[in-house]
């Protein structure tokens, strides 16, 4: 996309020069030059400057809507191009969380080569947000994760919901101390219990980890960390090996290889659920392999 329309745009979003800046990842005296230089190429004004904000002009909200369509006409260009792209080269591209990665290789990925046989399939790892970036970028055609945010241009289809649980071997004293609470799926455990016990964390700013902490947080507690891993698959082989006990997702659990020997547990005031969704970009045309897709996640994702 033209950087101009890009710039205009996210200065008329953001209302200010200085967040605008921080989302272009420029400074703010290079855009605000480069929106002075636009308004003199145009001979209007397109913002009125109140103190900090910036307000859109009459002109700038009719320039604004204008070069706003052609975003989106660009971006569905763009999107139509890289799916016609994919398809002369019978390939379909797609992201997955790690987790997921043994439940795709055993089940999944057989399945689809079945239904469209003549198309190439190439599986990408990666975390949530590389995931969600590299659909935006049309450098994945459908992803597979677990979704905090909807963005905006994306089809989503839920595959499970799934319950933010302690995970803990079988044969782990606290199992014996959770109890049956109505509301929730699983046997409920008392945080108290846990904390004391050695934890495993995610890396500090990953969507798990900060759910462990607020979920802690709210009760007041400190909890013993003893590990620190980067993914939920190497945390919870950790709690098969050593017994230590993780903050996850159900499905986490079942669909790891692990899940024979890990037994979720409920948690909290009440129960804390995110969707397991697969998802493209609404203008994809590949629509329909993204819900072949999908249907063979729901069929097998347990």
């Amino acid at each position: 996309m033209d950087k101009g329309i890009e710039y205009i745009l996210e200065v008329a979003r953001c209302g200010g020069i200085t967040k605008a800046a921080e989302n272009l990842f420029i400074t703010p005296s290079a855009l605000s030059k480069f929106v002075q230089a636009r308004e003199a190429e145009l001979q209007v004004k397109l913002f009125h400057r109140v103190g900090k904000r910036f307000v859109l002009t009459q002109a700038g909200e009719y320039y604004v809507q204008k070069i706003g369509e052609i975003e989106r006409i660009q971006r569905e260009l763009d999107t139509q191009m890289s799916s016609f792209s994919s398809m002369s080269r019978g390939v379909i591209r797609i992201g997955v969380q790690a987790t997921f990665t043994e439940v795709m290789f055993r089940f999944i990925l057989p399945e689809l080569k079945e239904a469209f046989p003549g198309i190439r399939i190439l599986m990408h790892e990666r975390t949530v947000g590389e995931l969600v970036q590299m659909v935006k970028g049309r450098q994945l055609d459908v992803l597979l994760a677990v979704i905090d945010k909807q963005e905006h241009g994306f089809c989503y289809e839920t595959v499970h919901q799934c319950e933010l649980v302690m995970a803990a071997v079988g044969t782990h004293p606290v199992v014996q101390k959770a109890v049956p609470k109505p509301g929730f799926r699983y046997p409920w455990i008392d945080l108290s219990y846990c904390c004391d016990q050695p934890n495993v964390m995610l890396m500090p700013g990953s969507p798990y980890r900060t759910y462990a902490d607020n979920l802690y947080g709210y009760y007041q507690l400190k909890p013993d960390i003893a590990y620190e891993l980067g993914s939920s698959r190497s945390g919870l082989a950790c709690v098969a090996y050593t017994h230590a006990l993780m903050i996850t997702l159900d499905h986490m659990i079942f669909n790891n290889l692990f899940h024979e020997e890990i037994v979720p547990l409920s948690v909290g005031e009440k129960p804390l659920s995110r969707n397991l969704v697969t998802a493209h970009l609404e203008e994809s045309m590949l629509t329909e392999e993204s819900n072949v897709f999908h249907r063979i996640c729901k069929k097998h994702i347990r």
